[in-house]
Order: structure tokens, then sequence, then C-alpha cells
């Protein structure tokens, strides 16, 4: 498969849809509402399998599952003359309340004017923004997750380009009406650097700079969410039971589930699966009451059979055989090597999560398959296996494949493990992470779009191929070099202000050029220019067009994350998998 392909993974960039103040908020809140798990749906799908009979999963159901939509208001810098002095009545008492308790400001001194929040709001380098994102399920504190932001309706800001938010609470809300709306508690707090569509100033019709951006894993989790289980059936003795079952596996300092009552058990996320909670979610779902020693073997015999059936709910059952521990392995082992793909993908992960090492080969196995149709779940099962030394490996003989979808997928893996393959920049204070993987194969270029903000560099040397001509849509930079130079020529202009920087020189490699563009604006002792500080949206737009006009000796790859990539193949429409 050649790289060519995969160019057209960088044509499109999806950011989320302008963010509404105040309308939509009711039936936002009741679609919402439906995400939480009941027991009907999870009682038809799965009450005819031996990974559902017995379970905790078959007695009570979560409560507490739906995304929490928090918002805010606060204050974003950094935009020249392009903010507005413009903040509603309703808005400012309550920003520079915020900010006063959150920021430092200097003090009043002789002949100097003191940085206030009050003169902050009045700049026009700063712009009043809304806030919005959704906390996940379950979510534990120091999570982090993406937010919106949006310039406030009415104001005169002209672009956020460029600008950083000052860290602003987020607080859960209460939607009475399509207009009115009671503000909670403070669950999160945001903050970072705004991420723009890089192509934006290509596809809109207006040509109008942009008044609403990202922040990829801005916002982060300030309280833990509470997760409890209900029980269909009201009983102090059943609860008992629950809990005992679920302390007894996640055995460890403090409880983790805790019977309040006959009808709820209280859950606590145990820190191990502080950035994973959607599987200790299903585990203790799946997790079997019966304390008869001789239920294990015959149950781990019971799954073994069923699991090779086609339409089989096999993640629950690979949950009921981790859940099952180490009685499990006989059965597991065996179907490691199994025909069928489903059967020995999930065994395999169930395996793997039982610090089982033979599973190792058979997750490679498929892993290395270009065929099999569980591809990108395995390679994300190796990344988390932290503890095997083969998962790396297998990782990063991975890296040197020719698909760069697959490439792109092992170095997340490897990302994180925290392998030392992974050879990263900081660039600019926060501004992204460069990083460089030497591979086998063709040379591209990886950029993130969600999450931490990273490029990736694939490949062998490197550089800009002249001849090349860029200039950004917004003025910004301009890049040029005639054929047979040996240097490229930069010129730097300040959008906000219009000025105009003398011709800079920078080598055609690509990993000092990225450098030199990203980092904080900045001149050495010897009046050489260190940065040209432009933003991850600016350094991501141009590598983007200097691929596409092959001024660059690499591709260019967008993340898109693929649903069937990141939850494996269709599964027959008669027996859905889960609910969930």
């Amino acid at each position: 498969m050649t790289s060519k392909r995969f160019v057209a993974l960088a044509i499109t960039l999806s950011l989320p849809a302008s963010l509404a103040l105040q309308s939509g908020c009711v039936r936002e809140h009741d679609r919402r509402k439906k995400l939480d798990l009941g027991v009907a749906p999870q009682a038809s799908t799965l009450q005819n399998s031996a990974a559902y009979r017995d379970t905790i999963g078959s007695y009570a159901y979560f409560e507490g599952l739906a995304p929490m939509r928090v918002r805010g208001y606060g204050l974003v810098i950094g935009l020249g003359t392009n903010g507005s002095r413009n903040c509603p009545p309703r808005v400012y008492d309550r920003l520079v309340q915020g900010l006063h308790k959150r920021h430092r400001f200097s003090e009043v001194r002789v002949g100097v004017k003191s940085i206030t929040p009050e003169r902050m709001i009045r700049d026009l380098d700063t712009a009043v923004v809304f806030v919005q994102g959704d906390i996940p399920p379950a979510a534990v504190r120091g999570s982090r997750f993406d937010v919106g932001v949006v310039a406030l309706p009415g104001t005169e800001t002209k672009s956020l380009r460029g600008g950083r938010l000052f860290t602003t609470e987020l607080d859960m809300f209460r939607p009475l009406s399509s207009t009115v709306a009671i503000r909670g508690r403070t669950l999160a707090e945001a903050s970072g650097p705004v991420f723009f569509n890089p192509f934006a100033d290509e596809t809109s019709a207006t040509g109008t700079m942009p008044r609403e951006g990202t922040i990829g894993g801005g916002g982060v989790v300030t309280e833990d969410r509470r997760v409890r289980l209900v029980l269909v059936q009201p009983s102090y003795v059943r609860a008992t039971q629950i809990q005992t079952r679920i302390n007894a596996y996640f055995a460890g300092p403090g409880r983790t589930a805790d019977a309040t009552s006959p009808s709820f058990v209280q859950l606590r996320i145990p820190a191990e699966f502080a950035d994973n909670t959607s599987h200790f979610l299903g585990l203790v779902r799946n997790l079997f009451l019966p304390s008869d020693p001789s239920f294990e073997s015959v149950r781990a015999g019971m799954l073994e059979e069923e699991i090779k059936d086609p339409t089989a709910p096999h993640a629950q059952i690979a949950l009921a055989f981790e859940g099952l521990g180490r009685a499990a392995l006989p059965s597991l082992e065996r179907l490691y090597t199994d025909l069928n793909d489903a059967a020995s993908f999930h065994a395999a992960a169930a395996g793997l999560r039982l610090d089982d090492h033979l599973a190792v080969d058979a997750m490679t196995r498929h892993a290395e398959d270009e065929s099999c149709a569980y591809r990108f779940q395995a390679i994300r099962g190796l990344a988390r296996a932290t503890g095997m030394g083969g998962a790396a490996v297998a990782l990063r003989r991975l890296l040197h494949d020719v698909d760069p979808r697959v490439q792109a997928a092992a170095y997340e893996g490897l990302l994180l493990r925290g392998d030392q393959t992974i050879h990263s920049t900081l660039i600019g204070d926060g501004n992204f992470v460069l990083d460089r993987i030497p591979t086998r194969t063709g040379n591209f270029i990886y950029v993130k779009k969600s999450g931490a903000r990273r490029i990736a560099l694939f490949g062998h040397n490197l550089a800009c191929i002249p001849p090349l001509f860029y200039l950004a849509p917004d003025g910004s930079v301009t890049i040029d070099a005639k054929e047979w130079d040996e240097k490229i020529t930069l010129l730097r202009r300040v959008v906000a202000t219009g000025t105009l920087s003398p011709p800079i020189p920078a080598a055609l490699e690509l990993p000092g050029l990225i450098q030199l563009l990203g980092n904080e604006a900045a001149v050495d002792y010897d009046g050489k220019v260190t940065g040209l500080g432009l933003d991850y949206a600016a350094v991501t737009r141009l590598l983007y067009h200097l691929c596409q006009d092959q001024s660059i000796n690499a591709t260019f790859v967008l993340e898109q994350p693929n649903v069937t990539e990141l939850f494996g193949p269709p599964r027959p429409a008669t027996r859905p998998e889960s609910e969930s």
C-alpha cells in the first residue's frame, strides 16, 4: 500500500460546530440523558450468554454514564489588536472575580500602570470568550478533555488566532428553558493555546478570520464524577454481596465499592484505571458473584465454547474471562491459536490484562496481519500491555510497516508506553511537541488534531526541496527558495501591526525549520533569529501546503480516527454486542 493513498487524509479537519450560548440547552440535555445505560438494553442483549448470567450486570446497572456538559466565561490573551474591549455586564463581574481568584496581578508602583483584570478586559489584546466542553463519564480528578471557545456575540473581536485562554473555571448547569439555565458547582477548569482549523481560510466562503476554536486536552477535571450501581431489585444482602465481590477483586488502598443502601453501590475509580475508566466499568459489570471454588473452571469452559460463535458478545466474554482471573488461563491459551479471529483476538486481549506473556505473541499476530479486522485494536492492546517488553518490541517493528495508519497507531502506542524510541522536542512555550521516528519505509508527516498537540516526522532526511514558495493566507509568513538554493528565506509579518521582519535564512532540513517556525519569537546574543512564534495551526497549514506542492520529500497525514479501527468490525444486526 503506497503512501500516496494517504494524502487524501489531510484534506479535511473537522472541528466542533459553533457553540450555542443559550439556545438548544434543553434539547442537548435530553439527548445526553439517553446515553445512560439502563437495564432493558443490557439484559435483552446478553441474557442468553454465559458472560452475563450470574454477573453483577445481571443484578444492577450503572447510573451516571452520560457526558457532563460544563461551561464558563474566560479571557483569551495575545491577540494584538484583534480583540475587543466589550464585555456584557452579566459576564464582567464574574470574569473579574474569577481572574482575581486564580491569578496574581502586579502591585501598583510609582510611574507604572498596574495590570488588573479590569485593564486586561479593556485591552484590544484580549477577548472575552464562552468556553464549553463535556466531561467524560466516570472521569476522575486530573482527567483531561477537549474544550471549545468562541468569542461572545455582539463583541468586536476580529479573530482569536494566536490566542491563549487564561485559566478559567467550568461549571455544570441545569437548563430551565431554551434561554435560561441555573449555574451549578465548579467541576473543571480550562486553559491553553486556542487551535483552529488550519484549512479554514481556504474553505471559507467569506474568508473571515476565526472567532472560534478548540483547545485539545485543555479541560481538566477538578472533582471525581460520581458513578454508582443501581440494583434492579433493592436488597441489602445483594448490595453487600456486590460490594464484597468488587472490593475483593480490586484490592488496594481504600474501598472501591460501598453499598450505601439496598438500592445503590457507590464506586470509586482505582488509580490504575484513571485513564481507562470504560474498561474498569465493563470489568465491574462482568464480575461473577458465585464464590463456589468449582464455578470458575466450569464457567471458563462455557465461555471458551461460546466465544467461537461468530455472533457471540466477544468483548463481554473477554471481560468475563478477565474477571475469572488466572483460572481462565488454560481456556484462554487454547484460544490464542484459534482460527476464528474474533475468538483469538478477544482471548489474547483478556490474556494480556491477566499478564500472560503468551498472549503477546497472539496479539502481535493480529497486529501484523494486514487482513485482520482487529488489527488496530490489537495495536492498542499491545500499547496497554505496559509490563511486557515483547509488546514494545512488536510496536517498534510496526513503525516500519508500509501502511502509514499502522505506523501512526504504533507511534501512538509507544507514546502511551513512554518508549524511548520516540525522540521528542518541546517547541515554544508548550506550543507543540516535535517527534522524530526513524523508519525504513517512506517519509511522512503525521499531525495530531486531538489531545496533545504533536507533529511527528517519520523517515529519514526530511527536508524542503527548492524551488518553493509559500505565503500564509493571513500573510503572517512567507517562505521562498530558488532552484539550487542551499537555504530558504523566510519573512515574518506581525499581522496585528503589519511589521515585517528582515529576510531570515534557514536550513532546508525539516526538524530545524519546524523548530524555527514554532519557537517563541526571539533573537540570540549573536543576532540570530531562534523563533518566529507561529502557532500550531499555522505550522500545520504550512507543512500541508509544502507537502501538497511536493516541496517536501514527504506526504502529509492528518490524524483521522476510524470507527472500525477503534471498535472493530461491524457486528451482526441480529445480536448487538453491547449497549455502550
